[in-house]
């Protein structure tokens, strides 16, 4: 059973924690800079081992595969030293601060025969795995347009990760994430990209971009914020109808219309846990079967959104202050 380390200790290694506990996975450690928030995840959730550090708990030989939860901003560091340590990664997304960094991850875990995985758990989801299936089938036909949203309102949450330059903070990094992937995912590689974007006036990171990605047949219109709640659904139509995939991110229900609006068919399939569970099932399938990249989240569909994010940012003159690379 492979035995899963957590680096990390905030909000989202709860949802992974909770998922593995139920599953009946292996947590082995859970690793935090402060130790007393360690112990709390080690009795809450029944982890082996708590760590203080982060350096301590990669020293662990017992440790398989590494859970980065850690802001993206240090997601790079993270990785190269659990990569020096041998360990197996599975990574939140961001994957890194940008396409360099994921390269140079990805070189190092090639040469040590190390699994490692961007987090992009959408793209396990058996709603989506089912729709894009019921797609290629032509479903609604041949595709035309899609449109993403992904916003809400985090004002309240200004001293957070999020509104911090250095952890990666802003929109596209956080939630734009989700929805170029969507559209990715879909529709394939645009072949033009324009977008507007709402700058923070102290700190110039990104509060809210309109994204449009241009292709040979289609296009795609994808809106994320930090300062609004949106839709967060994903449409797409189609020749014939269409289909739309509600709370696209975590999907669990989409709903296909032919052209006068009535529905065709309705794909329906709740979490088992809470979804963290099929893309945690992937790395475990992945890594005992002695593959070092996932057939689902491969690592050029990261580079693919990454090189994408890149040239959204290089067009707002928009710098991260520890690219370091």
């Amino acid at each position: 059973m492979i035995r899963f380390g957590v680096i990390g200790a905030g909000r989202i290694a709860q949802t992974f924690s909770t998922a593995l506990q139920k599953m009946g996975g292996n947590l082995y450690a859970i690793a935090s800079r402060d130790f007393e928030k360690a112990q709390s995840y080690q009795k809450q959730y029944g982890y082996t081992k708590a760590y203080g550090s982060y350096e301590m708990m990669l020293e662990d030989p017992l440790v398989d595969c590494v859970y980065i939860a850690t802001p993206h901003g240090l997601h790079y560091t993270h990785m190269m030293l659990a990569l020096d340590y041998g360990k197996h990664i599975l990574c939140e997304k961001s994957f890194t601060l940008n396409a360099q960094q994921a390269q140079a991850v990805f070189k190092k875990a090639k040469l040590n025969n190390l699994f490692v995985m961007e987090a992009m758990w959408t793209k396990y989801l058996p709603v989506i795995m089912e729709t894009k299936k019921w797609i290629d089938q032509k479903i609604i036909g041949d595709l035309q347009s899609m449109e993403v949203s992904f916003g809400f309102d985090a004002e309240h949450r200004r001293g957070s990760r999020l509104f911090d330059p250095a952890m990666g903070g802003g929109a596209l990094l956080d939630i734009g994430v989700y929805v170029i992937t969507c559209a990715i995912d879909f529709l394939g590689i645009p072949k033009e990209v324009k977008s507007t974007v709402e700058l923070d006036p102290s700190h110039g990171f990104d509060l809210k971009e309109d994204i449009h990605f241009t292709y040979e047949q289609t296009s795609a219109h994808l809106k994320c914020s930090l300062l609004e709640k949106l839709e967060n659904v994903a449409r797409i139509q189609g020749s014939k109808g269409s289909v739309e995939i509600i709370d696209f991110w975590k999907a669990e229900h989409a709903i296909f219309y032919n052209l006068k609006h009535e529905i065709i068919h309705e794909i329906k399939i709740p979490h088992t846990i809470n979804g963290f569970e099929y893309q945690i099932q992937g790395v475990i399938s992945s890594i005992e079967d002695h593959r070092f990249e996932s057939p689902v989240i491969t690592h050029q569909s990261t580079l693919d959104v990454l090189k994408i994010m890149d040239q959204l940012r290089q067009s707002w003159g928009l710098t991260f202050p520890n690219e370091t690379l």
